[in-house]
């Protein structure tokens, strides 16, 4: 196989960017089987084929905050398709997405709405000036200079 590529595995190693073991390996796996393919191996079979999979990366970009959970029953549904929810992390991790969670903040009160009205009102009217003596930041209300 090396020869092929009329070189020294060691040449064609740095050539594809993999180390010198893998192109020996492949090498020898070539000698004796007459192909370079992956051995089958151990482990319980894939639950998922690509479509599930791609359908699952779909969906999970374009509601990003839907949880493994949900994204279980949607295959389910859609799919027909049944896997854990471990399964599910599993592959959004794969696909390079990762969990995220909504943040948690209180509920507004009647008094709070009424509070921010005013208090809109109070300043629909100001001009560039005014607004550049205001600093504003993450605390709830801004801070007059």
């Amino acid at each position: 196989m090396v020869s092929l590529f009329g070189g020294r595995q060691s040449d064609v190693a740095r050539e594809l960017g993999v180390s010198q073991s893998v192109i020996s390996t492949l090498a020898s796996r070539h000698r004796t089987t007459g192909t370079v393919r992956d051995r089958l191996r151990s482990g319980a079979p894939r639950v998922t084929d690509r479509n599930d999979d791609q359908y699952l990366r779909t969906y999970a970009l374009r509601h990003r905050y839907a949880s493994a959970t949900e994204l279980q029953a949607r295959l389910r549904d859609v799919r027909g398709t049944r896997v854990s929810r471990q399964t599910i992390s599993n592959r959004l991790h794969r696909f390079g997405l990762n969990a995220r969670r909504l943040l948690q903040v209180t509920p507004l009160t009647p008094r709070h709405r009424r509070e921010r009205l005013q208090w809109a009102q109070d300043h629909v009217t100001w001009t560039m000036q005014q607004w550049s003596t205001v600093l504003m930041h993450t605390a709830p209300l801004p801070c007059l200079l």
